[in-house]
C-alpha cells in the first residue's frame, strides 16, 4: 500500500544543509496499523508529511497505493490525496467559518460526485457529535474538534488514514475515544493506518512499530495481535 525507497529530506540554511531524513526504506502492506515513534526532532512528523504528499522528498521515491507521488504536480497530487488518503492533524485544521457538518463534507464535495450529506451525518453520529453538527469549531471542545477531524478523514472512505499525534492535545477520555475510532476503522474497513505518536501505550496498539532516531529507522518491529489486545486493555 505504501512504498518508501531511499527517501531523504534536507533543508538548506544558507551554506549549511540540515539533514532531517537520511535514507528511509519502508514497505507497508494493505490493512496494517503502523506506529511511527521517536524523540522530538527524530524526523517522524516530516516522514508522515512526505507519505501524505504534504511535502516532497529531496531524494528518493514514495509510492502510494500504486501511484508514485514524489514527483507529481500539485493538482495531480491533490487528486491522489483526495481519493486515497485521510489525514488527521494534531492541531485539527478545521475551517473556522464552516460548521462541523460542512467541515466533514468538504473532502467529499471536492473529490466525489453525488450527495455526501447522509454519509457526513452518519460519521458525526458515529463519533458522538450528532447533536453538534451545526456548531462551528470555536463552539467545540478540543476533543470534539479532533473527532470532527476524524470524521472528515473518513468521509471519502480512503484506503489509507494517517494521523499526526492524534491524541497529543487530548485528555485521556477523549484520547481513548479517538484511538477506538481509528482502531475500528482499521479492523472493520481494513484501512491502512499510519500514526505518529510519542505515547508508548498508543504505539503498543499497532501491528508494527517503526522507531526513528536522527533521521534513520533504528527499529522496525512487528507486534503480535495478542500484544495489541493486551495494550488496548491496559489503556482503558
Amino acid at each position: 500500500m505504501i512504498e518508501v525507497k531511499g527517501v531523504r529530506k534536507w533543508i538548506q540554511n544558507g551554506s549549511r544543509r540540515v539533514e532531517i531524513l537520511k535514507g528511509i526504506d519502508i514497505s507497508i502492506p494493505s490493512g496494517q496499523f503502523v506506529a511511527i515513534v521517536g524523540a522530538s526532532g527524530s524526523g517522524k512528523s516530516t516522514l508522515l508529511g512526505l507519505l501524505a504528499g504534504l511535502d516532497t522528498p529531496s531524494e528518493g521515491e514514495i509510492i502510494l497505493d500504486g501511484t508514485p507521488i514524489h514527483n507529481l504536480e500539485e493538482e495531480a497530487l491533490a487528486t491522489v490525496r483526495g481519493h486515497k488518503l485521510g489525514f488527521v492533524f494534531q492541531s485539527y485544521q478545521l475551517i473556522p467559518t464552516l460548521t462541523a457538518l460542512e467541515n466533514v463534507l468538504l473532502p467529499f464535495e471536492l473529490n466525489l460526485p453525488g450527495n455526501g450529506i447522509p454519509q457526513a451525518r452518519k460519521l458525526l453520529e458515529q463519533v458522538g457529535l450528532g447533536e453538534r453538527m451545526d456548531h462551528y469549531p470555536v463552539q467545540l471542545s478540543g476533543g470534539e474538534q479532533q473527532r470532527v477531524a476524524l470524521a472528515r478523514a473518513f468521509i471519502v472512505e480512503p484506503p489509507i488514514v494517517m494521523a499526526d499525534e492524534p491524541t497529543g492535545n487530548l485528555d485521556s477520555v477523549n484520547g481513548q475515544k479517538v484511538l477506538e475510532l481509528l482502531l475500528s476503522r482499521n479492523s472493520q474497513a481494513g484501512t491502512t493506518l499510519v500514526l505518529v505518536t510519542h505515547d508508548p501505550q498508543v504505539a503498543a496498539l499497532a501491528h508494527r512499530k517503526i522507531v526513528l532516531r536522527d533521521g534513520l529507522v533504528v527499529e522496525d518491529i512487528l507486534q503480535e495481535p495478542a500484544q495489541a489486545e493486551l495494550a488496548i486493555g491496559g489503556h482503558n
